[in-house]
């Protein structure tokens, strides 16, 4: 059973990412319930910040959504020692779901990307 402080700490890290979406989606907020850890977002995000690292579980949940809401899923992770600097945490996705953002980006070259490309 989690500790009240890794409680805290996980509920905290959904208010973090939250507000970090929210520079862009101004009306993410935090999700409370089963689903979506984050709402008002025009995709799935799972936030976790938990001690143990069990990737193929993030996944499979956002697997389990995101098959039925046909929306991009992916998981936030706050990593141990990291603190409140959302722009730090890792995320992990699916390469499935990931490909067509990179074609998106870098989908129209015939070359390698320069620096000019990637700016």
């Amino acid at each position: 059973m989690a500790s009240q402080a890794r409680k805290y700490r996980g509920f905290r890290t959904e208010r973090v990412v939250a507000q970090y979406l929210s520079t862009v989606w101004q009306n993410a907020t935090v999700g409370r319930g089963s689903g979506k850890d984050i709402q008002g977002v025009p995709f799935d995000c799972e936030v976790k910040a938990r001690k143990a690292f069990q990737p193929l579980s993030y996944l499979a949940q956002l697997k389990a959504r995101t098959s039925v809401s046909g929306e991009l899923g992916f998981a936030v992770m706050r990593l141990n020692g990291q603190g409140e600097s959302p722009e730090d945490y890792a995320c992990i996705i699916r390469l499935e779901d990931l490909l067509p953002l990179l074609q998106l980006k870098y989908g129209h070259l015939s070359s390698d990307p320069t620096e000019a490309d990637i700016d």
